[in-house]
């Protein structure tokens, strides 16, 4: 097959239509686009789907920043780390938690606490304002047990595959409360099979 000039000069515009457009979409992230949408699916699936029904089982799609790191014999509903009935939420020093301190840090505030979980359980973590509305919270900066990250939430999640004592340490923008008023974290366990405990752990504002 004979190439005429023509063709050639064709050629060799698409070439170099192809390598603009390149250098375009490296300039704007379009090459990035594919890896950065498989990890944003990736984190979408990474979530705990709470019960839809009362009694329906919690299901654990996978693990986030948000869990216990995953260890043999620990998967979610395993029977040696579960019992009947909901989860015994209390504080650290018995049934009923301890105030939970509160500091101000920059333009948040900085509220800890401990509580303890005696099974397996999906954490869901709130911060109530006195008319109970549930407040914003930073979730780079805070911990539950370890660090927890992502943009900001009004209910942290947390996987808890190792029943234990767990400290608590959460960042609030320091605007959404008023000092000298209380305000509650406020804790809710889910286990495998649906079964729920809450627990309130009131606080006062710096």
């Amino acid at each position: 097959m004979n190439v005429t000039k023509h063709d050639k000069r064709q050629l060799a515009f698409a070439a170099a239509l192809t390598a603009m457009l390149l250098i375009a979409l490296a300039a704007v992230g379009g090459v990035s686009y594919a890896a950065t949408s498989i990890t944003h699916a990736a984190k979408a699936a990474a979530k705990v789907v709470s019960p839809s029904k009362q009694h329906g089982a919690v299901v654990v799609k996978g693990l986030t920043s948000g869990s216990d790191q995953y260890k043999p014999g620990y998967g979610f509903g395993d029977k040696n780390h579960n019992h009947s009935g909901p989860p015994g939420l209390t504080g650290a020093n018995g049934a009923k938690a301890p105030p939970a301190q509160a500091r101000a840090k920059g333009h948040t505030e900085r509220v800890a606490t401990t509580i303890q979980v005696d099974e397996q359980a999906a954490l869901y973590i709130s911060v109530l304002d006195p008319s109970g509305n549930r407040l914003v919270l930073n979730q780079n900066g805070s911990t539950v047990g370890s660090k927890v990250k992502g943009r900001q939430v009004k209910t942290i999640h947390f996987v808890m595959l190792v029943p234990r004592s767990i400290p608590i340490q959460l960042l609030i923008p320091k605007n959404l409360l008023q000092s000298g008023k209380t305000y509650r974290i406020h804790v809710i366990a889910v286990d495998h099979e649906g079964n729920k405990t809450t627990s309130d752990i009131p606080f006062v504002a710096a």
